[in-house]
């Protein structure tokens, strides 16, 4: 009926199974956490990337349209935190003596505003229509050039703070550009 095992067919003590337990443990837990290092600067990188790149389209996107002005045409904000800017006319952009139509031109007004005041509005003055550039945006700053009138310098930064209270990236990336005014 039932044979008794010798020594050499004896199972796994209590003590040996809560080793193996205790260290399998170990090593899953180790996995677990080296994968959310991984997660995490993932995300991390991922979120430095956008946020560079939507700074970058706004920049570009306000460079485009401040480049149609002319510097008698600008005005800059005390501190220079807002500019206010007349473009032509996009449907009657030209005179009959092929001279700029400043008779119907659109004022645009780009702002920091919004949501925490952290986006970056334009408005369309004329039109009554305002619309969200960037998010994320600190800071934003407009120059005019001192020996170069014709030339505005645009400062924007940009950091966005993680829903665990981080802020990404660690001091706000800082992006500028120059616009060279090309109507009189």
């Amino acid at each position: 009926m039932l044979k008794r095992l010798g020594k050499k067919h004896r199972g796994f003590t209590i003590i040996e199974l809560v080793l193996v337990a205790f260290l399998s443990s170990f090593i899953i837990l180790g996995s677990f956490a080296a994968f959310t290092v991984g997660n995490e600067q993932a995300q991390l990188s991922q979120t430095k990337m956008t946020l560079e790149s939507s700074a970058r389209d706004a920049l570009y996107k306000m460079a485009q349209e401040i480049r149609q002005s002319a510097p008698s045409r600008i005005t800059i904000a005390a501190g220079g935190a807002s500019i206010l800017f007349a473009v032509p006319d996009p449907a009657n952009l030209i005179t009959a003596t092929y001279g700029v139509n400043w008779a119907g031109c659109h004022m645009i007004r780009y702002a920091l505003g919004g949501v925490n005041n952290r986006q970056l509005i334009r408005t369309d003055v004329s039109a009554n229509q305002s619309s969200v550039i960037a998010n994320d945006i600190t800071a934003l700053q407009f120059a005019m050039g001192v020996s170069q009138i014709r030339v505005i310098s645009i400062t924007l930064s940009t950091q966005r703070t993680l829903i665990s209270g981080r802020p990404v990236p660690d001091t706000p990336l800082q992006l500028t550009a120059q616009v060279e005014v090309r109507n009189t």
